[in-house]
């Protein structure tokens, strides 16, 4: 993991696509921001190919604090907030008196 403030790069060879982003820079009214347009694209893609196994994954790691909620958050989105409150309404749940439900 990264310590706070160190920014690693994500590198990969844009060819149409870094012609485009300039185009498009050129004709929009106050440029784009690529930066931007980059790092949301790529959280786009990691939420899409995350499967549910990688997200219960993910959230166990972020349980035991083995991953920062930023990270957690990122691959996860709203989905964290969910997965915590279904974990809180499960616990709860195990924790009730179960002599107060019979079957007859």
């Amino acid at each position: 993991m990264s310590s706070p403030g160190y920014n690693k790069k994500i590198q990969f060879r844009a060819g149409a696509e870094k012609d485009a982003a300039e185009v498009l820079n050129n004709v929009h009214m106050g440029g784009i921001n690529t930066s931007e347009l980059a790092r949301e694209g790529l959280i786009e893609m990691l939420r899409r190919i995350t499967t549910d196994e990688d997200k219960i994954a993910i959230y166990e790691q972020y349980s035991r604090g083995e991953i920062s909620e930023d990270i957690a958050r990122t691959l996860l989105g709203d989905e964290l907030d969910h997965m915590a409150e279904e974990r809180r309404d499960f616990e709860q749940a195990t924790q009730l008196d179960t002599d107060q439900f019979f079957q007859e």
